[in-house]
């Protein structure tokens, strides 16, 4: 958090409950129907579950944090740090991009898949410390400097943007100093400078939709990448036409946040994490003014310092994943909550993040019709409530979803 001209965060804090796991809140004639796709974060298991909690379908991951439900029922993830894949219903790798060796770090935090066969993501390359960013006597021994990549599925490379080339543009659109006064408080409260070599920390990518705001502002056209700095608690705008950040919001305001996102009328969703500030804030915000329209917040009882997400539904209610709880949950405009699931799934990876969620996505039933069709299990010993033989999986889950019928 910007707090008197000094960049300040936080570290871990616990956020456990003492209630059971799973739905606990489910009121079908307020929430949005479908299936919600989450991450445990740099998990090994990726899971799809409907409104009740059923677990519909799994994929077998390795370090994941974000993924994304294809139409045929495939999967696109990453393995954080080493590669892009897209997984079979099954599990057996269809597609993998394994990065190049100029690369630190071939894929972190996100990815964001353009058209089939394009994807924009995350990168990140050593470099040696620019002069004039860190506060002098803090730099550290190198800059780990994130990168925006996009590549087609044969990996051919179709455009690269490196942060680190754009600092200064940067501060002065957003109106970030420099040096960056990075800074943290000692245990005996004093706040003192420090210099990290992760100095942006990228968390969000995302190619705009057309909007009737990009329409009429080509900082936000469609095709323009929204992009998230954890540490530097901004949200800024790429045009790839003129290889250049053209908007940056956030700097006093947003407080290590993460997944912005554009929604269709040109308003942009962003969970602000808090991570200094102690509590957490989805805001909708109307870029081209910065008003403010919308906000979900509950004092200490809502906080996630580190990850999470939020995702604007077609009925107007907001999807909210707060990571550090293991907590979905869907709240309507009045900011009633209509559905609230806590993961009961923990000790995922080898880093063990326990129940933490990166991030969760939900779809439709037509989305899922994909991978429900995929399956080819063989149903046995179930029948419908007529009484006739359930012979294929989609038609299992139909049932499962189903209420008995009226008594004649």
């Amino acid at each position: 958090m910007f707090v008197d001209g000094k960049l300040l965060t936080a570290g871990e804090r616990t956020r456990l409950h003492f209630e059971p796991f799973g739905v606990r809140t489910y009121l079908p004639e307020r929430c949005e129907p479908g299936f919600t796709l989450f991450s445990p974060a740099y998990g090994y298991t990726e899971y799809l579950v409907d409104m009740r909690g059923l677990v519909v379908h799994t994929w077998p991951v390795t370090h994941s944090d974000v993924a994304e439900l294809l139409p045929n029922g495939n999967l696109l993830t990453h393995n954080d740090g080493h590669w892009l894949e897209e997984l079979a219903p099954d599990g057996s790798v269809v597609w993998r991009w394994e990065g190049e060796e100029w690369l630190e770090t071939n894929t972190h935090h996100d990815f964001y898949n353009v058209d089939g066969d394009e994807i924009v993501f995350l990168a990140r390359q050593r470099e040696p410390v620019r002069p004039g960013v860190f506060p002098e006597g803090f730099e550290p021994d190198f800059m780990a400097t994130d990168l925006v990549l996009r590549i087609n599925r044969k990996g051919e490379l179709l455009w690269r943007f490196s942060l680190g080339e754009h600092i200064e543009e940067l501060s002065a659109l957003a109106g970030l100093p420099l040096p960056i006064p990075y800074a943290r408080q000692t245990d005996s409260g004093e706040i003192v400078p420090r210099g990290p070599a992760d100095w942006a920390h990228t968390n969000t990518v995302e190619c705009l939709p057309a909007t009737p705001l990009g329409e009429r502002d080509s900082r936000f056209k469609a095709g323009n990448v929204l992009l998230s700095f954890r540490s530097l608690d901004i949200i800024a705008i790429v045009d790839p036409d003129k290889d250049a950040f053209v908007w940056a919001y956030g700097l006093g305001i947003l407080d290590g946040q993460h997944q912005p996102t554009m929604l269709p009328d040109g308003h942009i969703l962003v969970f602000d994490n808090g991570t200094w500030r102690g509590h957490s804030i989805v805001r909708e915000l109307a870029p081209d003014t910065g008003e403010r329209v919308w906000e979900y917040a509950n004092g200490e009882s809502f906080f996630s310092p580190f990850r999470s997400g939020n995702q604007r539904l077609a009925n107007g209610n907001t999807l909210i994943c707060e990571c550090d709880a293991g907590h979905l949950f869907e709240v309507t405009r009045d900011k009633e909550v209509v559905w609230d699931f806590w993961s009961p799934f923990v000790g995922q990876g080898r880093h063990h993040l326990g129940k933490r969620i990166h991030r969760a996505t939900r779809y439709g039933p037509e989305a899922v019709a994909g991978l429900l069709a995929a399956r080819r299990d063989t149903v046995v010993a179930e029948v419908d409530w007529q009484g006739r033989r359930i012979e294929s999986y989609a038609e299992l889950i139909r049932l499962y979803q189903s209420r008995p019928p009226e008594p004649a």
